[in-house]
């Protein structure tokens, strides 16, 4: 058995070495059908990791298309493209990239400055999904494949799901002097009702905590769970 489990770390860093001289940085776990010889080195576990990942980050690529339609005028480069190639482009590169501005920031910072009154900029989008995109990628540790040897906490999975919660009671209840939404969402009075984007919200959510729970049965630790009250606007750490 111990030689079995030595072959099998070997041959994960092994997979991850090659990983390693890819030229390209994955912003996402593959898909399995696109994962190739790697898949050899993946436990079930991982896959389901994996599953949720993508799943996570293509409704968050969601959000941040619906927000721009909400919100179409903050747009930093509304003369230059779409919205989805907006968004598109946005998450064609790893969150560690691009806006050196925000990368020595906390991400829950960058959540706080894109809902802040004093905020100069005019896309706000753009800092609220950057920074909810850095918090759940740090909840993954910015793992972007997951083999045998690697590991993730389901505590900052579940704190992320509870900062999540957090941003979007920000997103719907921060104002400007005048009483105004900073970012619109959800109907305003007299609109008709939409709740896509609660449903939307609450799938980031759901995905976070149901694999924060699967990791957690599966590796016998325990989930620290707490009463989050958005209106105090304290972020878990992750």
């Amino acid at each position: 058995m111990r030689s079995y489990k030595l072959v099998i770390a070997c041959f994960c860093l092994l997979i991850s070495a090659c990983g390693g001289l890819q030229t390209t940085q994955k912003t996402v776990a593959d898909d399995p059908n696109k994962a190739g010889v790697s898949r050899l080195a993946k436990s079930d576990m991982n896959e389901v990791v994996e599953h949720h990942q993508r799943a996570v980050i293509r409704d968050l690529k969601t959000l941040m298309v619906k927000l721009y339609g909400r919100n179409p005028t903050g747009r930093h480069d509304k003369e230059l493209r779409t919205i989805e190639q907006s968004v598109d482009l946005f998450f064609s590169q790893p969150s560690h990239v691009d806006f050196s501005h925000w990368q020595t920031m906390k991400a829950n910072d960058i959540v706080r400055i894109a809902l802040d009154e004093t905020y100069q900029g005019s896309d706000r989008v753009l800092p609220f999904i950057f920074g909810l995109r850095k918090m759940i990628m740090s909840s993954y540790d910015n793992h972007t494949e997951f083999f045998y040897l690697t590991s993730i906490d389901q505590q900052k999975l579940y704190n992320s799901a509870r900062n999540i919660e957090i941003a979007a009671w920000m997103l719907a209840e921060k104002r400007n002097i005048q009483g105004d939404l900073l970012l619109l969402s959800d109907s305003l009075e007299n609109e008709q009702r939409n709740l896509s984007y609660q449903r939307l919200i609450g799938r980031l959510i759901a995905t976070q905590d149901n694999l924060a729970e699967i990791i957690a049965h599966k590796s016998g630790r325990i989930i620290k769970t707490v009463v989050i009250k958005a209106a105090s606007m304290v972020f878990l750490p992750i």
